[in-house]
């Protein structure tokens, strides 16, 4: 939990930038720490973005439906109510959320079933970026975690590459945190997205051959520039095939891209963090991201 915020914090500032106004900016390196900060009633903090406001109200629903014993269908209700409220007035105010994550918030405030709010063709990274908590919560029952996580990206996004990369995520996840072998999750991510989408399955095999025979992310990173769904669970793969339990590494390098960097240096984030556990993040960067004791709160009743 607190991997996937301290990468969408990390990459807040860089989101929408090109290497070279991020260079020009922070230097050669690049961001090597958190730049955007933040002072509310009386703490500075480093601010993150919609993606961990929205993967936040996914774990409370989870976490509310597990303790009421919910199905699929009345827990995707339940988060729909939340996506509502959020579209309305969101915790710490709006970050710059997608139109497609709104367009669907719009409908089921409408009354639209939550299955049939998204767009069709809405394929974006607003879904997979808040899938995570699926492989959480579900982390020991990868197939459930599948499925619910790519149900819930109806709720805003139903083309197959959100469906495909939502699941795919929630599997990593849930995988990682079974302690299997890196290249074992990585190919269980691949097959879980083949299920629902071809495409998205080859762009993140694609992804992680690159990053083990040793393409450089300014090849790769720059052609998976995260704005749509399986270009950020691609982008993702190939992080983590890289830097596997380098939080640090991964979320820098996430958070250094020409694209939707917050999004990928989230999605790194939230992969390595369920490897390495909390211990393996620095210290000053759990201190320092936003709302991290409430996080931790919430991390803690899984």
């Amino acid at each position: 939990m607190l991997g996937g915020a301290i990468g969408d914090a990390m990459g807040h500032p860089t989101e929408f930038m090109s290497m070279s106004a991020i260079v020009a900016s922070y230097g050669p390196a690049g961001v090597t720490g958190f730049e955007l900060w933040w002072e509310r009633d009386g703490r500075r903090f480093a601010p993150y973005t919609d993606d961990t406001q929205m993967a936040e109200i996914v774990l409370r629903a989870l976490l509310d439906a597990r303790e009421t014993g919910d199905d699929l269908d009345a827990t995707m209700r339940r988060m729909a109510e939340g996506f509502v409220a959020w579209s309305e007035r969101p915790q710490g105010g709006h970050r710059a959320p997608g139109n497609a994550c709104l367009s669907g918030c719009r409908a089921l405030a409408a009354g639209a079933p939550w299955a049939e709010a998204g767009g069709e063709t809405a394929g974006g990274c607003g879904s997979v970026m808040r899938a995570y908590p699926f492989g959480l919560v579900f982390g020991d029952d990868p197939e459930r975690a599948e499925l619910w996580a790519a149900e819930h990206s109806k709720l805003t996004h139903r083309d197959p590459i959100a469906l495909a990369a939502s699941s795919a995520m929630a599997v990593g996840i849930a995988r990682t945190l079974r302690d299997e072998p890196v290249e074992d999750v990585l190919d269980a991510m691949v097959t879980a997205a083949g299920r629902r989408c071809s495409r998205t399955a080859a762009m993140m095999a694609q992804a992680i051959a690159e990053a083990r025979g040793a393409t450089s992310p300014d090849v790769t990173l720059d052609r998976l520039r995260g704005w749509a769904a399986h270009e950020a669970i691609a982008a993702a793969v190939y992080v983590v095939a890289r830097h596997p339990t380098d939080a640090c590494a991964a979320i820098l390098e996430g958070a250094n891209t020409p694209g939707d960097s917050d999004s990928i240096a989230t999605l790194a984030g939230a992969l390595v963090g369920a490897r390495i556990g909390l211990s393996g993040l620095p210290f000053d960067w759990v201190r320092d991201v936003e709302r991290s004791d409430e996080l931790l709160a919430l991390a803690a009743r899984i």
